[in-house]
């Protein structure tokens, strides 16, 4: 994006919201410089994190509409964050209610919601299917060697006591280590993993490894859902170009790593590019402008944190 130091704008439209709401951000104080007579927001996510992103906004929009930001954290944000908290009083919560009561009363006159089934009729039904995956015998033994240890068993009483759970972070590193073992036990298996050894001597004795795709049961499935859409399939016959092309979302930057390196280029003939973190600010709209413009490319793979913060992803319909 370009901003340029114009005088004298009629309107300014800004639909760069995620950047307006982090207040200290370079794209915030240049839009904020901006001289026009009248400025208006486009966004699907007014605010994603905390109150304070609403300030930001009406900042940009009315600036002092709102007060400073220490008066509307004062005034609003406190009452509201602590209104929600776990262990908040009755008063505390009596006092969210009525500074989220008063915020709404003084910034709805200015918001125009519009609903997409109000507004898009003409786009097609989108097509929402969750696919179930069963486990791999070697995600099913980590799974269950987990559930018998002694660590779950001090989460289960963790969780029973609602006074400890709030100071127990070890609920949170088990969840992630099981999220990581329906992702791919790669990412658990490690040299530091007790059970690292033994599984790999196992697999060796067995003519596999710790690699191979068969013991990742969304590899398996992410493999076969491309392929239905014509995607990396030996049969789309003499065409180049897929029927259909996909953008495939990874929260772990190391699953991608392993999307990319042990299923698309061992196990598919397909063509794809990859938006990360790696990829530096200035050039990450110049690749999303080489997927929506050259059908020939199959697969964009991203990380959530990226695919997620203003991209138009116009050329994958899948």
């Amino acid at each position: 994006m370009v901003l340029y130091n114009f005088s004298g704008l009629s309107v300014t439209f800004s639909d760069f919201v995620f950047a307006l709401s982090a207040d200290f951000s370079g794209v915030s104080l240049a839009l904020k410089r901006l001289q026009s007579r009248h400025r208006l927001i486009l966004s699907g996510t007014p605010m994603q994190n905390n109150v304070l992103e609403l300030w930001s906004l009406f900042d940009f929009l009315m600036p002092g509409f709102l007060g400073n930001e220490r008066a509307f954290n004062t005034r609003f944000s406190k009452p509201i964050l602590a209104s929600r908290d776990s262990k908040a009083s009755s008063k505390d919560q009596e006092q969210g209610a009525l500074a989220l009561e008063a915020l709404h009363r003084m910034t709805l006159p200015f918001l125009l919601r519009r609903m997409k089934e109000d507004v898009l009729k003409d786009l097609p039904p989108k097509i929402i299917q969750d696919y179930y995956c069963e486990l791999s015998p070697l995600q099913r033994k980590l799974y269950q060697t987990f559930a018998n240890s002694s660590m779950h068993n001090e989460i289960k009483e963790s969780l029973e006591n609602i006074e400890t759970i709030a100071g127990t972070t070890h609920v949170f590193q088990a969840l992630q280590y099981l999220r990581k073992v329906c992702n791919h036990p790669k990412l658990v298996l490690t040299t530091s993993h007790p059970e690292s050894q033994t599984i790999t001597a196992e697999l060796m004795s067995q003519g596999s490894s710790i690699d191979d795709i068969k013991h990742s049961a969304k590899l398996v499935s992410l493999k076969q859902l491309l392929g239905d859409c014509g995607i990396g399939s030996e049969n789309i016959g003499d065409s180049v170009v897929a029927p259909h092309r996909a953008l495939v979302f990874c929260q772990l930057k190391s699953m991608l790593d392993i999307i990319e390196n042990e299923l698309f280029k061992k196990h598919m003939s397909l063509t794809y590019l990859r938006l990360d973190g790696n990829v530096p600010a200035n050039q990450r709209q110049s690749l999303v402008n080489r997927f929506n413009g050259d059908p020939s490319i199959d697969v964009l793979l991203l990380t959530t944190q990226v695919g997620g913060l203003g991209l138009n992803l116009t050329g994958a319909d899948t």
